[in-house]
């Protein structure tokens, strides 16, 4: 009787899960566990979403007669074990591409494998991992277009789709479901968050490619609507695959012609995720240190004011402002507004990038360590295939190209509601201020200036 145990962790779906396949597919009988590791539980908004998608998922089991074990502690002392226990020789996990993730699953794997477990540990946040995608010369990208091109290369010799799950079979007997703990245990931040879980991440696929695919090249930029998939916090709980994604929107598009453009770009943006991993597997040094060093040599300003009126919204920019506040009532925010306030604190108030990184990742739902990263050496200029540094978001010119009519500020900074158009992204323009909505910061000119200074010289050191 084969016996095996499949430990979830950013994966917490039944369909499509490239190592609980494996599993089910060589097990007789198992078990599913997931621990509760006290250096990653964190009382973030992030959090209380993944403890919704557990419990959820644990639903599901139940009602197949499948009992969730939810231990707490570190699973390279509760997995061998719990697998002794439970007299299983198989244990399956989806692998994480973090630096951390990995020194925790070599010990997990050096120690099971010790009592002679079969550790079967796949990569299935992706469809296709960094070694995958590489150039001629077998060099990984570190530029998002041949990337791109090579990626969609091998997705047209290699297309990898969504795989059927075998049968259930039994649990190993002798246990019972765990409870799992409430987010309010241990004091993760209640926020307006979406409904977590498989069935929901299925819904919200279904509303976007029905609803909102067809014009999302047209509108994901544009912050007062709901122009986007807000699929990000499904993917990175792994309520969804990727696989699902590419295959049910290939299926629409081809379904309706007029999805084509919508969905193209939509695909595209779901390779900058692919892009990003990438970058984190390759150069796991990144997390650290700015993937271009020159920049490393940047001079960076020691502001605990400024950083504190950007983490509460009180910058005296509206978008930068409405931004902030957005991300502490929902964790999430806008990606096109994510640009703007990253630009606003690394190149306005001149703040080393790994503060803001530190901030999203606390604050976000779809807080991804390879994307969050990514994103953010993309806005301070010093990461791979990075906005050039002499590009720098105007706060104000921003505001009013993607948010024209002032709707989104004036939901999240209702202190500027009955503003005028013509100046609700730069309220100072009505002679007094409005409220006790606060100043500018910063001039935005004169920090323009010494933002190109600085880069300047970093680079010139770098280059010496």
């Amino acid at each position: 009787m084969t016996r095996g145990i499949h430990w979830f962790r950013n994966d917490l779906r039944m369909q499509d899960n490239t190592a609980l396949f494996e599993l089910l597919s060589r097990a007789e009988q198992w078990l599913p566990v997931f621990v509760l590791d006290p250096r990653l539980l964190r009382p973030t908004p992030r959090a209380r979403f993944f403890l919704d998608a557990l419990s959820r998922l644990g639903s599901e089991l139940a009602g197949r007669g499948i009992p969730l074990l939810v231990r707490e502690g570190r699973p390279e002392e509760l997995l061998p074990k719990l697998l002794r226990e439970a007299g299983a020789a198989l244990l399956s996990f989806n692998e994480n591409a973090t630096p951390f993730a990995r020194r925790r699953d070599a010990e997990v794997c050096r120690r099971v494998e010790k009592d002679g477990v079969r550790v079967l540990a796949r990569r299935d946040d992706v469809i296709f991992r960094a070694g995958e995608i590489q150039s001629q010369q077998g060099r990984p990208y570190a530029v998002y277009t041949p990337y791109r091109n090579a990626w969609w290369k091998r997705w047209r010799e290699e297309p990898r789709l969504p795989r059927r799950s075998p049968k259930l079979p039994p649990p190993i007997p002798g246990y019972r479901a765990d409870a799992i703990p409430e987010a309010e245990s241990f004091g993760a931040k209640d926020v307006d968050l979406p409904t977590a879980g498989e069935d929901a991440a299925r819904r919200r696929l279904a509303s976007f490619l029905d609803k909102g695919a067809q014009h999302y090249h047209e509108q994901r930029d544009l912050p007062a609507i709901d122009g986007t998939s807000r699929l990000s916090p499904y993917l990175r709980s792994g309520a969804i695959s990727v696989r699902q994604c590419f295959e049910r929107a290939e299926e629409a598009r081809a379904e309706d012609p007029r999805l084509g453009k919508g969905v193209g770009k939509w695909l595209d943006e779901l390779l900058w995720r692919e892009f990003y991993a990438a970058i984190l597997e390759e150069h796991p040094r990144v997390q650290r240190e700015s993937y271009r060093t020159e920049y490393d040599r940047l001079v960076w300003n020691d502001d605990a004011d400024g950083f504190r009126a950007w983490c509460e919204g009180r910058t005296g920019y509206p978008i930068v402002d409405a931004g902030m506040r957005q991300l502490r009532a929902t964790g999430w925010m806008h990606n096109r507004v994510r640009m703007i306030v990253a630009s606003f604190l690394t190149k306005d108030l001149l703040i080393d990038w790994r503060e803001g990184e530190r901030f999203f990742y606390e604050w976000l739902v779809d807080g991804d360590p390879a994307s969050n990263n990514g994103g953010w050496q993309w806005a301070a200029s010093t990461g791979t295939d990075a906005q050039p540094y002499f590009r720098i978001f105007n706060p104000v010119s921003q505001g009013k190209r993607w948010d024209p009519d002032g709707s989104y500020v004036r939901r999240w900074v209702p202190e500027l509601a009955d503003l005028p158009d013509a100046c609700v992204h730069s309220p100072w323009e009505t002679g007094s201020l409005f409220c006790d909505y606060p100043p500018p910061v910063v001039d935005h000119a004169e920090r323009r200036e010494e933002a190109l200074e600085r880069y300047r010289d970093a680079k010139e050191q770098g280059g010496r």
